[in-house]
């Protein structure tokens, strides 16, 4: 079992403007990647890779040539390199997931609750009962 983290005497002896200083110094840094991409590697060979694209080699034939030389990437990875860089960007895709809003976790669309309206109804007895109803 671990043991608990006092901060109440962790706070008492914290110097909060040496802390402060030295979290304004890392905003004027770059955070430190803890992986490269391809995007990353070819960087440095971009403007002859966007040059030889230009001219009219596809991207399969570039992919091509960087795995002889020992760099694995797909063509379609570098397609997506190329044109990251031709539109400005850093030639990396983001990866961001995207949900679609209208269904719900089983794929079935969902049903706002203002869509379902509880009525109370008499039934063929006379009671009075409960139906939902859709809008």
């Amino acid at each position: 079992m671990s043991t608990r983290i006092d901060y109440t005497q962790i706070a008492g002896k914290l110097d909060y403007p040496a802390l402060e200083k030295k979290l304004e110094q890392l905003t004027q840094r770059e955070p430190p990647k803890t992986h490269k991409t391809v995007a990353d590697v070819l960087k440095p060979l971009r403007e002859k890779l966007l040059a030889l694209h230009s001219k009219g080699w596809s991207s399969n034939q570039l992919a091509d040539e960087l795995k002889a030389a020992g760099v694995p990437v797909s063509p379609a990875r570098l397609r997506e390199c190329l044109n990251g860089w031709t539109t400005g960007g850093n030639g990396a895709k983001s990866r961001t997931r995207r949900h679609n809003k209208r269904n719900g976790d089983n794929g079935r669309p969902t049903t706002a609750p203002s869509q379902i309206a509880r009525s109370k109804s008499a039934t063929g007895e006379g009671q009075t009962g409960l139906r939902l109803t859709g809008h």
